[in-house]
């Protein structure tokens, strides 16, 4: 058979593929579209005052357009569409929900909300919005030339004569700090207090101090500085024990005779940056039956959070039948975290509630900047404390002579306005402060601040570069301070598996990282860099000076709780099809799920769905999100993932191959057997067919046909659907199918005994028998994260001392990738994901708020990389190839594949800083790297 090809002719045909690519039309939906803009407010710290309706007319008759309709919250209330307030009130006190003062809205604690954000989907009359940028109206044009002749005179309203359309009360500013002034500016190093981290807290301490032992094990909502009278006294107890050990690490550092390394680090808020920005369209609209349905249809990567979002809007509805909600998701033009959870959906199906027909609802560029999710900006404030491993023995020789004694880390990250995905955020970068290193004790708390400014959500790396800048850059110092190679002195002091991460558990399954140190230590790259400086030195005066620098990381996969769908059914003429919740955003999920079942069913898959989600709630085969309980074979923890946390090539292939190997078993092997007499172990597939030593070749399509023939009669499998949930481990029980029993590693099946797979319904449940745990997930809940892929980059650059400028010459990513899935798909995530890290290292930073909201943010202002800022040679890479025979996991499936989209950005800013480090003697702490910067940092 050809190769799969997917979308990708398509896309060179120029045909319709991305959700902006698609009209009404396109779907089949009837009835005129209006074009919806969201008409956002300009100030958070003034309370609004409401439209200026007089301007506004006047505004539309200067520009020659249709007056739209307009929605205001007063009309959201009217439609029982009512959500929480929430006042930032003066002093950086806590956020609070409290009865709004808007004229003509009567709200009462008895208000059904949707919580689903913890926001006013539109700002009030009378009260403070919640960040800069927050809407205040919905306009709904009839003509999108109209839409895009207000969006263009908005933009700017500074140009124009007359009072602005946004009315503000002068006199009730709010003179609270701001608390990202303290982001921004590192030096200030104040700690933030309780009250601003409204968002939450991380603390991760882990004590051998003797007397005062304490590990963050199983207690990870413990606070240490929650000691107050209104704590409950079993918890306060947990914090005390916290607080003391915390202090007792702190205290040993000085009575150990430890050397202490002080440093602040500042990482900079940054656009995801993806080619399509944020589009859908929208209907409220009835079935053939009769029955309401909201469709909605939007790139995201979060389907089924979306749906469930939505849901809580249509539950609000007053009629006496809530719409059912449909949800179609297309692939987008790249992710990066930056659709996930997104409030677009919502809006969208806001604007459908007060829609006669479909709606469209589309940001340019502009409005991305302005309220796109973007990357946690953060401060680091680090104290790390190394010494002699034997404080009395003779003079330390080499790296194995010192210890690692601690780190002390705060974490302060900003985000923003609306709360996304902070908390796991911060608990990400806290899980990762101390890098892939030992440290005898830590003491890590991370806060995360709510601002005015735009969300900050699950951006490629989720925390960890931040991290990985600042603690690759401390060992680096730590390093040459004693006067050792550092990526020797990184090789002695690396977590091995069996050690502990700074939670107190213990590293289980697959980590790689030492040989990722041993093979950077052999590139000529690394060997010929102190010959290399010296020729540079030697020449020019010495006016660009050149420095090679390494940085490693173990980046964690996945989210602590992973459960996928997927679907493989095969055709009577050997066609595969794959059916899965993955998306496809760029990253290659098509075609890898597509050579996914070429193992087992000896072909790649000729056709590939994504983003399936109502299909998979059906009757046949629906599971309930509940905990796994006796008598209750249909329950899981959870149903399936967003798309993020790198999860194609550790979650979603496993789910396919699963899939797939019921097919084979119940469906294909039977078949087989009766050609063949029985079906050896060592039964492979060589082009399409099923081979054999002694047994004639049988081909794929004989054998499906057999398969169909005898589905019916004999209940063979002609297609399989699968649930995964992994959780430290993975979920597996028993199925019996055919009159035998296997162990599967999956909690949840159905089949398919021929017929048309296109109908769903034709598909029929197998119980399981149980779902008993592997023994390594018994502390699961506890367990923050348990699979990780090593990286490292070596980068050489140059700096020129008299422009400030740093040019990147050279660059190897190493990687532990496991087994490669699909080579070009893992060397274009590879380039990708270097120059991202390189956008974020010298170039692109999104200002903090007001000027980062302001609305006039575009490429004008934010300078991405370019082809000519990537080294000249490419980005060679190095793969840590995984034993044959060796799995990632301890025990359960042999699964061989990593997730490695985000580890290949990870160490790219601590690598080029650690080159500039090597290259000129001084340390960047401050990102992104501009010339302005690097100036001010070599002055004598």
């Amino acid at each position: 058979m050809p190769p799969f090809l997917g979308d990708r002719e398509d896309k060179v045909r120029g045909k319709k593929v991305y959700g902006r690519d698609l009209n009404t039309r396109d779907l089949g939906w009837e009835g005129a579209c209006r074009h919806a803009y969201l008409l956002r407010v300009t100030s958070a710290d003034r309370k609004y005052l409401g439209l200026d309706d007089a301007r506004l007319v006047e505004v539309f008759a200067l520009l020659g357009i249709e007056p739209p309709d307009i929605v205001q919250a007063v009309d959201l209330h009217a439609r029982g569409f009512t959500a929480p307030y929430r006042q930032k009130l003066p002093g950086g006190s806590r956020a609070q929900t409290v009865v709004h003062p808007a004229q003509g809205l009567a709200l009462d604690d008895t208000s059904v909300v949707p919580d689903f954000f913890g926001l006013y989907w539109l700002t009030p009359p009378g009260g403070y919005a919640d960040h800069i940028g927050q809407p205040v109206a919905i306009l709904l044009f009839r003509k999108s030339r109209d839409l895009r002749k207000f969006a263009t005179w908005n933009r700017e309203p500074s140009r124009h004569e007359g009072p602005p359309l946004l009315r503000f009360d002068a006199s009730s500013r709010v003179e609270w700090q701001q608390d990202i002034q303290r982001l921004v500016n590192p030096l200030l190093g104040a700690r933030v207090s309780k009250e601003e981290a409204i968002y939450g807290a991380t603390h991760f301490i882990r004590s051998q101090v003797k007397d005062h032992a304490f590990s963050a094990q199983g207690h990870k909502d413990h606070d240490p500085d929650a000691l107050g009278p209104d704590v409950d006294p079993a918890k306060r107890a947990i914090n005390l024990q916290a607080n003391k050990a915390r202090e007792a690490i702190r205290r040993s550092v000085s009575e150990e005779g430890m050397t202490v390394l002080r440093r602040t680090f500042f990482s900079q808020s940054i656009d995801p940056m993806f080619m399509e920005l944020e589009t859908g369209l929208a209907f409220l609209t009835r079935d053939a039956e009769g029955k309401q349905v909201l469709r909605v249809a939007a790139g995201t990567q979060s389907p089924r959070k979306d749906r469930e979002g939505v849901e809580t809007l249509t539950a609000l509805w007053p009629e006496a039948e809530s719409p059912r909600v449909e949800l179609t998701t297309y692939p987008i033009g790249g992710g990066f975290g930056g659709r996930d959870l997104s409030t677009f959906p919502m809006y969208l199906a806001l604007a459908a509630f007060f829609c006669d027909g479909p709606v469209r609802l589309a940001f340019d560029r502009y409005e991305q900047f302005l309220c796109g999710i973007k990357r946690h900006a953060a401060v680091l404030q680090n104290v790390l404390a190394y010494g002699p491993r034997d404080p009395q023995g003779p003079p330390p020789k080499g790296p194995e002579d010192y210890v690692l004694h601690s780190l002390d880390s705060t974490i302060s990250m900003d985000g923003g306005g609306v709360l996304n995905l902070t908390k796991p955020v911060v608990q990400l970068c806290a899980l990762h402060a101390a890098g892939p290193y030992r440290f005898t004790h830590n003491a890590i708390s991370g806060y995360g601040i709510s601002t005015d400014g735009a969300p900050s959500g699950s951006m490629r790396g989720f925390g960890i570069p931040q991290a990985a800048f600042a603690i690759e850059s401390m060992i680096d110092e730590v390093a040459s301070a004693v006067g050792a190679d550092p990526i020797a002195f990184r090789h002695e002091k690396l977590l091995k598996p069996k050690d502990v991460d700074v939670t107190g558990f213990e590293l289980r399954h697959h980590l790689d990282t030492e040989r990722i140190c041993a093979l950077a230590a052999k590139e000529p790259l690394w060997t010929g860099r102190e010959a290399k400086r010296a020729e540079y030195a030697a020449r020019g005066n010495g006016l660009v000076k050149y420095g090679v620098g390494f940085a490693c990381a173990m980046q964690a996969i996945g989210t602590s709780e992973d459960a996928v769908f997927a679907e493989v059914s095969i055709g009577p003429m050997g066609e595969v099809t794959v059916r899965s919740t993955a998306i496809e955003m760029g990253q290659g999920s098509e075609t890898s799920l597509a050579i996914a079942t070429r193992p087992l069913l000896g072909r790649e898959a000729s056709r590939v769905v994504l983003g399936v989600l109502g299909r998979f709630d059906h009757d046949t085969i629906r599971l309930n999100k509940a905990p796994y309980a006796p008598g209750q074979p249909r329950n899981t923890p959870k149903l399936d993932n967003t798309m993020s946390a790198s999860v194609t090539a550790f979650f979603h292939i496993h789910a396919v191959e699963e899939a797939a190997r019921v097919v084979f078993d119940h469906g294909l092997k039977p078949c087989a057997a009766d050609i063949w007499g029985d079906v050896p172990e060592t039964a492979h597939w060589e082009d399409g067919k099923l081979v054999a030593p002694g047994r004639c070749p049988i081909p794929m399509e004989e054998l499906a046909s057999r398969a169909h023939a005898r589905a019916k009669e004999d209940g063979l499998c002609t297609g399989a659907i699968v649930h995964t949930y992994y959780r430290n481990a993975y979920a597996c029980s028993e199925y019996t199918l055919g009159g035998t029993t296997r162990l599967r590693y999956i909690d949840g099946l159905a089949v398919l005994h021929g017929g048309d797979a296109e109908d769903v319904a034709g598909y029929q449940h197998v119980t399981r028998v149980d779902v008993p745990y592997d023994g390594a997930a018994n502390d699961a809940k506890h367990h923050i994260r348990s699979v990780y892929a090593s990286a490292g980059h070596l980068v050489a650059v140059t700096v020129n001392t008299r422009s400030g400028v740093i040019d990147v010459v050279d660059a190897v990513t190493l990687l532990d990738a496991g087994e490669v899935h699909h080579q070009k798909i893992l060397e274009g995530q590879v380039e990708g994901g270097f120059a991202m890290g390189l956008g974020m290292t010298l170039f692109e930073s999104v200002p903090p708020a007001p000027v980062g909201v302001d609305g006039l943010l575009n490429l004008h202002r934010y300078p991405v990389p370019r082809a000519t800022h990537m080294p000249a040679s490419g980005v060679q890479l190095r793969l840590v190839t995984l034993p044959e025979g060796a799995q990632i996991l301890r025990s359960g499936p042999p699964i061989r594949k990593k997730g490695i989209a985000e580890a290949v950005m990870t160490t790219v800013m601590p690598a080029v800083a650690n080159a500039v480090a090597h290259a000129t003697g001084v340390r960047l702490s401050i990102l992104p790297f501009t010339p302005a910067r690097v100036l001010e940092a070599l002055k004598p």
